[in-house]
């Protein structure tokens, strides 16, 4: 089995990230490996090129480490592990918080046409089947890809007046949908467990992993008294968002 590493990246990949790799331990079922890195400053199509990659080169998997992540030594054998033994499986993900420990990076319920219908899955610490995965450590078949059509990471914009702040997203649960639709399973290794390191604070969140007790229910996020919190899931009417269609062109120069 062949398997590309790809490295998404803005050019300066964080210290603990670059340490937990050197140390991530190898997968018996894999016979070759290669590191494909992505520098940029859109993470679509940086994803986009080592999807590409691993199709143009007859690579079995790929994975995706963003490059602030601390990944746990026996992330890739573990993950390998569980996407080989479903053939259904086309997507296998670690677990692991928001940037600011808020929330897993999974999703259940999830609706591409109102992002406000999306869930926190339950999770112990066996894989479960979810709607989408974060893509800060992944595995994806590379042979789901065949029925899809390219660009295969398609993205929103996430566009906020109060504080003004605009965010790209969403990349990685809209290509997991798509999966989905064409028959795959998307599952989250909660067992495998990484850290995602904040430039800003030099924190490694989330600091403390969170009880069984609370992470095996489902559950969604709420604002309340200002403050965003996750609450047990109840069936909430979805909230309001708008949508506006931006054209977005992908050049690439001759050769």
């Amino acid at each position: 089995m062949r398997l590309l590493v790809g490295i998404p990246t803005a050019g300066a990949p964080t210290q603990p990230f670059l340490t937990s790799l050197a140390h991530l331990a190898p997968s018996s079922a894999v016979e070759d490996i290669d590191r494909y890195v992505v520098t940029g400053n859109y993470v679509p199509a940086q994803r986009e090129l080592i999807a590409e990659r691993a199709i143009a080169e007859g690579f079995d998997l790929f994975a995706m480490f963003d490059d602030d992540m601390v990944l746990t030594p026996d992330a890739l054998p573990r993950l390998i592990d569980t996407l080989t033994a479903d053939p259904q499986c086309a997507v296998v993900g670690a677990l692991y918080y928001s940037r600011d420990g808020f929330r897993p990076m999974a999703v259940t319920r999830w609706d591409d046409t109102n992002t406000t219908t999306a869930t926190i899955p339950a999770f112990e610490h066996a894989p479960v089947a979810v709607d989408g995965v974060g893509f800060g450590c992944v595995i994806v078949r590379t042979a789901a890809l065949a029925t899809l059509a390219a660009p295969y990471f398609p993205a929103n914009v996430y566009v906020e007046r109060d504080p003004p702040r605009v965010r790209i997203c969403n990349e990685d649960y809209r290509f997991c949908s798509r999966v989905r639709a064409a028959g795959h399973r998307v599952v989250l290794h909660a067992g495998v467990r990484c850290g995602h390191f904040d430039r800003a604070s030099g924190t490694v969140f989330p600091r403390s992993w969170e009880a069984l007790e609370i992470t095996r229910h489902e559950r969604v996020a709420v604002i309340r008294d200002g403050v965003p919190c996750l609450i047990p899931y109840e069936a909430l009417p979805p909230g309001n968002e708008t949508r506006q269609e931006a054209e977005l062109t992908y050049i690439r120069p001759g050769i």
